[in-house]
């Protein structure tokens, strides 16, 4: 299993779509993808539409032994919040989830940095749903195609999720733009989860 997914390990560079039903555990799955990672060494970037930076470092931190999470945070909430923003050097606040142009500049330093200190990175994004309510799929998809290039060019693993409930040519020009698709349910005792598209054929469900 690569790490909580039913699939053998990933290569470097795999984009990976998150799908399924709001409460069904999706920013979980990412969360415990990216605390594996810091646990390992590796470098998480993380582009928050939901959560403050104080909250997806206390969520990773609790999931890891390492005293201190190599982890940068875009954050798109907290100003619109009007909640605090100190400057940080591993936190970015972006005032929307449709300032595309600032948050792919500070996503795309971040990354830089990992690269520049060669360490492997893994990038979270919570969530293109959240994107989708501020812009339209053409302008989603063309900033989604250019932050999983940047992460390809090194060669990180990239997590990103989107709700159910979109019409499906949104789904479907998305999800195009990712190598697999893990998809989420709710299973009968607990959350259960596939991986389509990176393998010859999709894994069985399998409990996360």
């Amino acid at each position: 299993m690569s790490d909580h997914l039913p699939v053998g390990e990933l290569r470097r560079g795999t984009n990976l779509l998150v799908t399924g039903p709001q409460g069904v555990g999706k920013y979980e799955l990412l969360r415990e993808l990216l605390a594996t990672g810091v646990e390992r060494g590796q470098r998480g970037v993380v582009v928050s539409t939901s959560r403050s930076a104080p909250t997806i470092r206390d969520d990773v931190s609790a999931r890891t032994t390492t005293a201190d999470p190599d982890l940068s945070v875009v954050d798109c909430v907290s100003e619109r919040r009007g909640e605090s923003t100190p400057p940080d050097v591993d936190t970015e606040y972006v005032a929307s989830p449709s300032d595309f142009s600032s948050i792919g500049v500070a996503a795309s330093e971040f990354l830089g940095q990992a690269d520049g200190r060669a360490t492997e990175t893994r990038l979270g994004l919570h969530s293109l749903s959240n994107m989708l309510l501020e812009a339209d799929v053409k302008t989603v998809f063309r900033f989604t195609h250019i932050l999983t290039g940047r992460l390809s060019g090194v060669e990180g693993l990239g997590v990103v999720t989107l709700d159910d409930g979109h019409d499906q040519q949104t789904t479907n020009t998305l999800r195009q733009l990712f190598d697999g698709v893990v998809e989420t349910r709710h299973g009968v005792d607990s959350r259960e989860c596939r991986v389509v598209g990176v393998a010859e054929s999709a894994t069985e469900w399998a409990g996360f």
